[in-house]
């Protein structure tokens, strides 16, 4: 079970787009729901990081854990977190991630069979956070689909490199 708290770790957030997707039109629970789920992510990329402890671990995992440790307690923590909340914190989540996948797959010599799934998603999910933080008013009601297929694309393609490169992503 070299690779099963990342993989679960993607699952997870998997499960929180079909959530998002599912919900329809209650935005007020997706912020528990996403928030629950980046704190449960950051726990399961903490205990792969604690049982790998002697092998080298890339910085980007540690950066990705402290990412969605802490976009799930300040979603948790903000005094009126409201869902224009959400969507900054949405938005700031994914456009780091997908800076971390497309700066691995440029930089990392041991990426460049994957270079076109790195790069390709990297760009998409750093174009879906701007558009996610510059969402306008008068199309709130399809954001949760909007946030479901985000999580979706990015989760996906997690969990594709996963299986198929048997190996970290980063």
């Amino acid at each position: 079970m070299k690779l099963g708290y990342r993989k679960a770790r993607s699952f997870i957030l998997l499960l929180a787009g079909l959530l998002a997707i599912a919900l329809n039109h209650t935005m007020d629970g997706f912020s528990v729901v996403f928030g629950i789920s980046l704190i449960i992510a950051s726990i399961l990329t903490l205990v792969y990081i604690f049982l790998h402890f002697d092998e080298n671990v890339n910085q980007k995992t540690i950066m990705e854990m402290m990412l969605d440790g802490f976009s799930g307690l300040v979603i948790f923590t903000y005094p009126t977190s409201d869902q224009n909340f959400l969507l900054i914190v949405f938005a700031f989540w994914i456009v780091f991630n997908g800076i971390l996948l497309l700066t691995s797959g440029l930089m990392n010599e041991k990426n460049k069979p994957y270079l076109w799934v790195y790069t390709l998603t990297g760009i998409m999910i750093i174009v879906l956070g701007f558009v996610t933080m510059h969402y306008d008013a008068a199309y709130m009601d399809s954001v949760l689909y909007f946030l479901g297929f985000s999580l979706l694309i990015y989760s996906g393609v997690n969990l594709y490199l996963y299986f198929t490169r048997k190996t970290e992503i980063y």
